[in-house]
C-alpha cells in the first residue's frame, strides 16, 4: 500500500505542481487580455470586435492585422451573422479591411436585402492556414453563426504552422501542431512562449514577411513536404466542415486562384521555367488553350510554393461534396474575368492577391451562392437601384500600391539581395510617390510610417474640401466612416456633406448603411436614409427605416414628415393627412 501511495504521489506531484502554477497565473491575471477571440468595444460594450492580442498566438514574432468589424455580443432574431475565414486575400491585403470581399459582401447584403441586420465578420489574417481555421472554428459556435465563408489554401507551406515555414512549422505532423494550438490555451504555456519569444518584430534586417516565413524554400511537386501540405489542408478543412455541418451551419468554400499568365515561377526549377516559356510562346501565337495548360503546369512545378497547387482545389471540391458544403468557384470566375481569359494581372495585384475589382467579383460570387442556397437571404432579397460597385478612393489605391511595391522588391520576386539592398530599391519607388500628388504622398507615407489611417484620411478630406471634387471627398468619407463607427459627431459631418449633392445619392446611401450596421440611439441616420429612399420612391426600404426610427423616437419631427410623404406615394391619403398633422403639431411644440 505504501508503494502505491509513493508512486501515486511521485506521478501526480508534477501534475499537481503544473495545475498549481496554472491557477496562480490565472488568479494573477497573467496575459488576461489575450484569452478571448473577441473583446468588448470599450465605448459601446454591447458590441465586440476581434482581439489583436489573441491572434498574436499564431505567430512567434509579430501580430497580424485584423479587420475592425464590430458585431452584437447578444445576437437578436433579425440578425444574419456571417464569419469569414482565410488568409491575407480574405483579410484584404494589400488594401484596408473595408476594401476586402467580405466588406463588399456585407455592403451588398445590407443594401440588397430588407428586414435583416447583416453582420459579416472578417477573420482573415496574413499568413494563416488551415490550422488557424481549425482553431478558430471551435470558438465561433458560441456566437451563433448563420453561415461560414472560407477562402483559403495558399498558406499550407509557408504560413503559420506550414510544413516549410519558420512560423511554428513543427514538421509534418497534424497531431503535434494541433496539440501545440491546444496548449496555447494554458497560461503556463503562454508564459514559456513569451519568455522565449524574440524581441521586436523580427524585421530588423528589412526583409519582407514572405522572406521571413520561408524555412524550406524548395518544395518539389509530389515530394514528402508537398504531400504533407496537401494532407494537413485536407484534414483540417474536413474537420472544420464536419464541425459546422454537425451544428447545421452552412459553409461556403471558395476555390483558390492565383496569377498564372503574368507571374513567372518564383523558383528556379528548369521544368517550371520551361513550361512558363512555352505558355508565353503559345499565347503570343494565339493558342490560348495550350497557353493555359502550359502556364498551369509552370505554376504546379514552381517549387517555391506561395501559390497553392491544384491539389488544394481538388481537396476543396471533394470536401464540400462529402460534407454537403457549398462550392464557390472563384478560380474559374477569375479566369473568365481576366483580360486574357487566363488568370492574369488584370485580376491580381501580384502573384495571388485580388485587386479591388476582383474583390467585388468574389463578393458577388459569395452573395449569389448565399441567395441561391439560404432562404433567409432569398426571401429578404430586393434589387436596390442605389447599390453601386463604386471604385476605391485614391488614398486606398496608393496605400495598396506601395505595399505591393515593397513586396515585389524582395524575395522571392528578387533574389540574391540583402535586406538593405532590397529596401534601398523600394525606397527609390517610395520617393516617387512623395513627389506626386498630395494624396499620393499622404497615402504612401501613411503605410511607410505606420501612421494612424483615420488621421491620414482626415488630412485628405480637409485637403479635398478645398478642391472642386465632390466625388473624391465622398470616396474618402466612405473609407473614413469604417474607422469611426462609434463617433456620432464625425459620422454626422460625413452624412451632411454626402447629402448635399443629389448626384451622388448612391454614395450617401452606402455611407449610411455602413453607419447603420451599428444600432443608433440617434434617429438622424435612419431618418436620413429613409428620406433618401423616399426621394427615389423605394417605399419598402423607406418604411423599414422609418419603423426603426419610430422604435427609437416616436416624436421625431422628420419621421412624421417622411411618413406623410410615404403614405401619399402609396395613395393612402387618410394616413398621409394624419401623419402630416402630427408633423405640424410636433413642429409647433418645439
Amino acid at each position: 500500500m505504501k508503494k502505491i501511495v509513493f508512486w501515486a504521489f511521485t506521478i501526480l506531484f508534477p501534475v499537481f505542481l503544473f495545475l498549481l502554477l496554472e491557477l496562480g497565473l490565472r488568479l494573477g491575471g497573467y496575459s488576461e487580455d489575450a484569452q478571448e477571440l473577441f473583446v468588448e468595444v470599450a465605448i459601446q460594450p454591447e458590441y465586440v470586435v476581434v482581439n489583436p492580442a489573441f491572434v498574436s498566438r499564431y505567430f512567434p514574432a509579430f501580430t497580424p492585422d485584423v479587420a475592425k468589424t464590430p458585431f452584437l455580443k447578444e445576437k437578436d432574431d433579425k440578425t444574419f451573422r456571417v464569419f469569414v475565414l482565410g488568409g491575407s486575400s480574405t483579410q484584404g491585403f494589400p488594401y484596408n479591411f473595408y476594401s476586402s470581399f467580405s466588406s463588399r459582401l456585407q455592403q451588398r447584403l445590407q443594401m440588397e436585402t430588407v428586414g435583416l441586420n447583416v453582420e459579416v465578420i472578417n477573420l482573415g489574417m496574413t499568413a494563416v492556414n488551415s490550422f488557424v481555421l481549425w482553431d478558430l472554428s471551435k470558438r465561433l459556435l458560441n456566437y451563433d453563426p448563420d453561415a461560414i465563408l472560407i477562402y483559403a489554401g495558399h498558406n499550407e507551406y509557408y504560413g503559420s504552422f506550414g510544413v516549410g515555414s519558420t512560423q511554428f512549422g513543427f514538421g509534418k505532423g497534424v497531431g503535434l501542431k494541433r496539440l501545440i494550438l491546444n496548449l496555447k490555451n494554458w497560461r503556463l504555456y503562454q508564459l514559456i512562449e513569451d519568455t522565449l519569444r524574440p524581441d521586436g518584430d523580427g524585421n530588423a534586417n528589412n526583409r519582407t514577411l514572405m522572406a521571413r516565413v520561408v524555412k524550406e524554400s524548395g518544395i518539389p511537386v509530389k515530394s514528402e513536404l508537398y504531400q504533407a501540405g496537401v494532407r494537413q489542408f485536407e484534414k483540417n478543412l474536413s474537420d472544420v466542415l464536419k464541425l459546422f455541418g454537425n451544428q447545421s451551419v452552412p459553409v461556403f468554400v471558395g476555390t483558390v486562384t492565383s496569377n498564372l499568365k503574368d507571374q513567372p515561377p518564383l523558383g528556379d526549377g528548369e521544368t517550371a521555367l520551361s513550361k512558363y516559356s512555352d505558355g508565353n510562346d503559345y499565347f503570343d501565337s494565339g493558342f490560348i488553350d495550350s497557353a493555359r495548360v502550359a502556364y498551369l503546369k509552370a505554376k504546379e512545378y514552381d517549387d517555391i510554393r506561395f501559390r497553392a497547387p491544384g491539389k488544394m482545389n481538388d481537396v476543396i471540391r471533394k470536401a464540400t461534396k462529402e460534407y454537403k458544403a457549398y462550392l464557390v468557384d472563384v478560380n474559374s470566375a477569375s479566369a473568365k474575368a481576366s483580360e486574357s481569359s487566363i488568370q492574369d494581372s488584370s485580376f491580381f495585384t501580384d502573384h495571388l492577391h485580388p485587386d479591388w475589382e476582383a474583390h467585388q467579383l468574389i463578393a458577388d460570387l459569395y452573395f449569389e451562392s448565399l441567395r441561391e442556397n439560404m432562404d433567409r437571404i432569398s426571401e429578404a432579397y430586393a434589387v436596390n437601384p442605389l447599390y453601386d460597385n463604386a471604385s476605391i478612393s485614391e488614398f486606398e489605391e496608393i496605400y495598396a500600391n506601395v505595399q505591393v511595391k515593397r513586396l515585389k522588391a524582395g524575395y522571392p520576386f528578387k533574389k540574391g539581395l540583402t535586406g538593405q539592398q532590397e529596401f534601398a530599391q523600394f525606397q527609390n519607388e517610395y520617393n516617387n510617390y512623395l513627389s506626386c500628388s498630395y494624396i499620393d504622398s499622404i497615402a504612401a507615407s501613411s503605410w511607410r510610417m505606420q501612421r494612424d489611417i483615420p488621421l491620414a484620411l482626415t488630412d485628405v478630406i480637409n485637403y479635398e474640401n478645398s478642391q472642386p471634387d465632390t466625388l473624391s471627398v465622398l470616396q474618402h468619407y466612405r473609407d473614413f466612416v469604417h474607422w469611426q463607427l462609434f463617433n456620432t459627431d464625425l459620422l454626422k459631418k460625413s452624412v451632411n456633406y454626402a447629402i448635399n449633392d443629389r448626384e451622388y445619392d448612391s454614395y450617401s446611401v452606402s455611407i449610411l448603411h455602413t453607419i447603420l450596421s451599428i444600432e443608433r440611439e440617434d434617429p438622424f441616420f435612419a431618418n436620413t436614409l429613409a428620406a433618401l429612399y423616399l426621394l427615389h420612391e423605394d417605399l419598402e426600404r423607406s418604411e423599414f427605416w422609418l419603423q426603426k426610427v419610430k422604435e427609437r423616437d416616436e416624436d421625431s419631427i422628420l419621421l412624421w414628415y417622411s411618413y406623410a410623404r410615404l403614405y401619399a406615394l402609396k395613395g393612402d391619403t387618410t394616413n398621409a393627412k394624419k401623419a402630416f398633422e402630427k408633423y405640424i403639431r410636433l413642429r409647433n411644440e418645439q
